[in-house]
């Protein structure tokens, strides 16, 4: 009976697991930011020019949950070139110029923020905002996760394409 519970609880949690993605290019953004190729999810990559340009977008997460808060962006591995993810007006991290032992310039990345979403209601909306710290911070993706071990980290843009959803803005 125990091994069966276990069974279950398993299955439900893997039933219930959602990752959803949010491209930085189908966002709402300042004049400013200008589009580039390569390292992207599906989408071009977004690029600041200077400190200051956000990228907004609104939208309906279909299923309640925790998630874990996932950013594609790009590292010259100098340190320097930043950017900050809000959710609802809270910061979740910053990210883009980190150290990144054994890399080559540039080189896209995956990044875990450290706070998780909490989504209290089957379709509630969140607002997301990206705001350039920097001049050349550089940002593609954001993939929303309720699964605690997922990580698009070490998969190809068409394997995070399959596992992702992507969420449609409401602005």
């Amino acid at each position: 009976m125990k091994k069966l519970l276990c069974l279950m609880a398993l299955a439900a949690g893997v039933l219930g697991a959602a990752e959803y993605r949010i491209e930085g290019n189908n966002m709402n953004y300042d004049e400013d930011w200008q589009k580039g190729v390569g390292g992207g999810t599906g989408g071009s990559i977004l690029y600041a020019p200077k400190k200051g340009l956000k990228a907004t977008g609104t939208y309906a997460i279909p299923t309640a949950g925790k998630y874990v808060v996932w950013v594609h962006g790009e590292t010259r591995n100098e340190g320097w070139r930043k950017a900050q993810i809000k959710i609802n007006g809270i910061p979740f991290g910053k990210f883009g110029d980190d150290k990144i032992k054994g890399f080559t310039k540039p080189t896209f990345y995956w990044k875990k923020l450290m706070l998780p979403l909490e989504v209290k209601t089957d379709g509630e909306v969140i607002k997301v905002e990206v705001v350039s710290l920097s001049g050349s911070a550089r940002f593609d993706s954001i993939v929303l996760s309720s699964t605690p071990d997922f990580t698009p980290v070490g998969k190809t843009d068409a394997e995070v394409e399959e596992a992702a959803e992507e969420l449609e803005s409401g602005e």
